[in-house]
């Protein structure tokens, strides 16, 4: 591990990344960086049917991720995010033509080979029903028309993802079980495995 730790909780829409992340923040003091989505002009466009915004909306993500990532771990703090710069593959894969996903690819490798891996990636998975209740309780405008195809697509793609990356030190986290939010106690059960899973990391190096 470097100097500092480098956690980052993942997953699909509505799956609890934010709340996670903030709760290990605030109860570890860790730097925290969540992903500044609202920002990106283009996704109301991109959630509307119809729209051709699919390639310019992925290129804002990955260039605002890797700047916001970027910008946290210059701060050389202990640091939990609700994101990684691999999230705008798993997404641009699903939403982009073949040929526009190749050229992403290429922007998106030179942006990865310049950015620090991960200490810990916990993935959160969840089953679509869930992620839909968790999607109309938040209430975002431009979320509420999310389709279950797409959330299980999403889903697929990022098993894919964590299964093809065995260098990942990945801990998997079925939070259909947990409900951290209500229950102290399912949130210091998650630590437990987090600090189990970091420990193990840090005897590997």
């Amino acid at each position: 591990m470097d100097k500092f730790p480098f956690i980052v909780i993942e997953g699909n829409i509505g799956v609890g990344k934010t709340s996670l992340a903030k709760a290990l923040a605030k109860k570890w003091d860790y730097l925290l960086v969540l992903e500044e989505f609202e920002e990106n002009e283009f996704l109301s466009d991109f959630y509307k049917s119809g729209t051709s915004v699919n390639f310019q909306t992925e290129l804002r993500f990955i260039v605002d991720r890797f700047s916001q990532l970027r910008e946290g771990l210059e701060k050389n703090r202990p640091i939990v995010t609700d994101y990684f710069i691999e999230k705008s593959l798993i997404f641009s894969e699903n939403s982009l033509t073949a040929r526009e996903f190749r050229l992403f690819q290429e922007v998106y490798q030179i942006l990865f080979d310049k950015i620090r891996r991960p200490d810990l990636f916990i993935y959160l998975s969840s089953d679509v029903a869930r992620l839909q209740s968790n999607i109309r309780r938040r209430n975002r405008n431009m979320e509420q028309d999310i389709s279950g195809e797409y959330l299980e697509k999403i889903n697929k793609r990022y098993l894919k993802y964590v299964s093809a990356h065995k260098a990942l030190n990945s801990l998997f986290l079925d939070v259909s079980k947990y409900d951290f939010l209500r229950y102290p106690e399912h949130l210091t059960e998650i630590e437990s495995l987090i600090q189990s899973k970091l420990l193990a990391i840090q005897q590997v190096r």
